[in-house]
C-alpha cells in the first residue's frame, strides 16, 4: 500500500527546485561555452573529435531535462543530478587556454564530485528521505570534497602522460609531497570507495518497483564510472591519446538522466489515466487503465464506497492500492492494474485530481447517506401503512361490526316498544348511526379508497369537497402515477390543508398539481386563515421515501405555502 498524505508544506521543496532549475542552466552554459569560445587551432582542442562534442551535447541535453523532470517527484534528488551534469561537464573547460592554468587544473577535480552526485541522486529519489540514506551522503560528500581537494593540490597536468585536456605545469602546492600519480591514485581509491558505498544502499532499493528504473540506472552509472577510473589508473604512463581519458562522465550523468525522463513519462501517462477516471467516476470508466477502482472512505467508520455510493464488500490487496488521507484518516483508495506501480500513480496525481477526488468522496458519502434515509424513510412508511391497514381492518371486523348489530337489535327493539320508548331509542339509534359513520370513515385511513380505485384527481376532487377551507384545485398530469406517488401528493395536500383551524370567508386556498418532465409538483398556498404550523415529519418521510423532497414558507401571516417535488414514472 502506498500512501499519499493530504496538505503538505512545499517551501523547501520549491527551493530545491529552484537549485535544480538554475544547475540545470549552468550545464547547459557550461557544455555550451568551451566550444564556443575555443580555440580552432589549439592542440588540446583537436584532440577533442567531433563524435565526441556531439555526443557530450546530447548527454548534456538529457540530463538537463532529467533534471527538470525529476522536480516533480524529488527536489533534492533534482538537485543532486544537477550538481552531476555540472560536474561532469566542468572538465571540458581545461580546454579553454584562456583561462588561467590553476583553474584549468582545477575543473579536472571534479570527477569525485560528479560520482557522488550520481549517487546521491539514487539515494534522494524517495520523496521522504531516510536518516540513514541522510548519513551516507555525509560520508559519501565528504569523500568526494576531499579527493577533489587532494587532486587541487597535488595533480599536476605536465607529470601525467596522457593527460588530454590540459599540459600546464602547475607546480601544485602539495605536488612534490604526494605527486601526481599518488594524487590519481587517491582520486581513483575515492571513486571507488564513494562508488562502492552508494552502490551497496541504491542496491537495496532494486526490490522497490517505484525506484528501480532510476536506481538501476544509477548504479550501472557508478559502476562504469568505477570501471573507467580503474582503466584511467592503469594506463597512466600510457601516452597515446585514448577515448577513456575523454571526460566521459557527462555520458554516466546522461544514463540516469534518461532513466527519470523515461520515469516522468510513465507518471505523466498514469497522471492522464487518473484524470481520465477522475473526470467520470463510473463503473465502466474505472475498469480501464491505470486504475482498476476508486473507493471512498465513510469518515468515521470502518467501511468504503465505489463510485455508484454501493459498499465494498471485498477489500483489494494491500500492494495494489494508494491511499489518500486528509491528514487524519482516509479519504480516497485507488486500485491499481497488476503491472502498474502504486508509487508511479501516486506521483501522477496533481493537486487538482487530488481535490476532484476529495470532492467526489464528500459527493459519494452524501449520497449514500442520503439513500439510507430514503431507505429507512421507506422502512418507516411501509411499517405505518402496514400497521394502518392492520387496525383498518381490526376496526371492520371488530367495532364496527358490532356496531351494526347493535343498531339492527335496535330497530327490532323499537318495534315493539311504546310510543315514548320508540322515541328514546330512535336517538340511541341515530347517535349509533353516527358513530358507524365515523367509524367507517377512520376505517378507511388517512387514504381514502378512492385514490385507489379512481386515482389522485378525484380523491383531492373529494378532499376539497369535505373541508371547509375554500380551495380551488388545478390538475396538471398527463401520465399515470404509482400508488405510492399518489399517497405522497394526496398527504402532502391533506397536511397542508388540514392546517387551517379557522377558515373565514376571506380564506382562500390555492392547490396546483402538475407534472414536469419526471417530477411531480404539489404546491398549496393559504391566504388569510388562522393556521397551525403543519406537522410534515411523516408527510416528509413517506415523500422521501420516493425520492422527493418537502418544504414550507410563510411568506406573509396567516398564508404559507407547502411545496412537494416529487420523482415519478413517466
Amino acid at each position: 500500500m502506498v500512501a499519499g498524505a493530504g496538505p503538505v508544506v512545499a517551501v523547501r521543496s520549491a527551493g530545491l527546485a529552484v537549485s535544480a532549475t538554475v544547475l540545470s542552466a549552468a550545464v547547459v552554459v557550461l557544455c555550451v561555452l568551451p566550444f564556443a569560445f575555443a580555440n580552432p587551432n589549439a592542440a588540446t582542442v583537436q584532440r577533442l573529435p567531433a563524435w565526441y562534442v556531439l555526443v557530450v551535447a546530447v548527454a548534456a541535453a538529457v540530463s538537463v531535462a532529467g533534471a527538470w523532470a525529476a522536480r516533480s517527484h524529488s527536489g533534492r534528488a533534482s538537485a543532486a543530478l544537477a550538481l552531476a551534469g555540472v560536474a561532469a561537464i566542468l572538465p571540458l573547460w581545461a580546454s579553454q587556454e584562456w583561462l588561467p592554468d590553476s583553474l584549468r587544473g582545477a575543473t579536472l577535480a571534479t570527477r569525485p564530485l560528479a560520482v557522488a552526485a550520481i549517487a546521491a541522486t539514487a539515494l534522494l529519489w524517495p520523496a521522504r528521505g531516510e536518516p540513514r540514506a541522510d548519513r551516507l551522503l555525509i560520508v559519501i560528500a565528504g569523500i568526494a570534497v576531499v579527493a577533489a581537494g587532494v587532486h587541487v593540490l597535488a595533480y599536476d597536468p605536465f607529470a601525467d602522460p596522457g593527460c588530454a585536456q590540459t599540459c600546464a605545469n602547475l607546480s601544485p602546492l602539495l605536488g612534490e609531497l604526494v605527486g601526481t600519480r599518488s594524487t590519481m591514485a587517491i582520486t581513483t581509491a575515492a571513486i571507488v570507495s564513494i562508488a562502492v558505498i552508494g552502490g551497496v544502499a541504491v542496491a537495496a532499493t532494486l526490490r522497490s518497483r517505484s525506484y528501480r528504473l532510476v536506481s538501476g540506472a544509477a548504479l550501472a552509472a557508478l559502476m562504469a564510472l568505477v570501471g573507467l577510473a580503474v582503466v584511467r589508473w592503469l594506463t597512466f604512463e600510457n601516452i597515446t591519446p585514448s577515448a577513456v581519458r575523454l571526460p566521459l562522465e557527462p555520458l554516466a550523468v546522461a544514463a540516469v538522466g534518461a532513466a527519470v525522463c523515461l520515469l516522468h513519462l510513465r507518471v505523466l501517462r498514469t497522471r492522464a489515466a487518473v484524470d481520465r477516471v477522475v473526470s467520470g467516476l463510473s463503473a465502466e470508466s474505472v475498469r480501464r487503465g491505470a486504475v482498476v477502482d476508486v473507493q471512498f472512505a465513510v469518515p468515521g467508520e470502518e467501511r468504503w464506497l465505489d463510485p455508484a455510493g454501493a459498499a465494498v464488500v471485498d477489500p483489494p490487496e494491500p500492494d495494489r492500492t494508494v491511499v489518500l488521507t486528509d491528514g487524519a484518516e482516509p479519504t480516497v483508495r485507488l486500485v491499481v492494474a497488476r503491472a502498474v506501480d502504486p508509487a508511479e500513480v501516486l506521483a501522477g496525481l496533481s493537486p487538482a485530481t487530488r481535490l476532484a477526488l476529495h470532492n467526489a468522496q464528500m459527493s459519494t458519502v452524501a449520497r449514500a447517506r442520503l439513500a439510507e434515509v430514503r431507505a429507512s424513510q421507506r422502512r418507516v412508511v411501509a411499517a405505518s401503512d402496514g400497521e394502518r391497514r392492520r387496525i383498518e381492518r381490526d376496526l371492520h371486523d371488530g367495532a364496527q361490526q358490532r356496531l351494526v348489530g347493535v343498531g339492527l337489535q335496535l330497530r327490532i327493539a323499537r318495534a315493539d316498544a311504546d310510543q315514548e320508548t320508540r322515541i328514546a331509542i330512535e336517538k340511541v339509534e341515530n347517535k349509533v348511526g353516527d358513530a358507524l359513520s365515523q367509524l367507517r370513515r377512520l376505517a378507511h385511513g388517512v387514504f381514502p379508497s378512492v385514490l385507489a380505485d379512481e386515482g389522485l384527481e378525484q380523491a383531492l376532487v373529494e378532499l376539497v369537497a369535505a373541508s371547509d377551507v375554500p380551495a380551488e384545485l388545478t390538475m396538471q398530469v398527463t401520465d399515470p402515477l404509482t400508488t405510492e406517488v399518489a399517497m405522497a401528493a394526496y398527504a402532502t395536500v391533506a397536511a397542508a390543508v388540514g392546517s387551517v383551524v379557522q377558515p373565514s370567508v376571506a380564506t382562500r386556498c390555492r392547490i396546483a398539481v402538475r407534472q414536469v418532465a419526471e417530477s411531480l409538483i404539489v404546491r398549496v398556498e393559504t391566504e388569510s386563515a388562522t393556521i397551525r404550523t403543519p406537522d410534515l415529519t411523516a408527510v416528509g418521510d413517506r415523500v422521501g421515501a420516493v425520492g422527493g423532497e418537502v418544504t414550507w414558507s410563510d411568506p406573509e401571516p396567516g398564508g404559507y405555502v407547502v411545496t412537494a417535488v416529487i420523482p415519478c414514472e413517466s
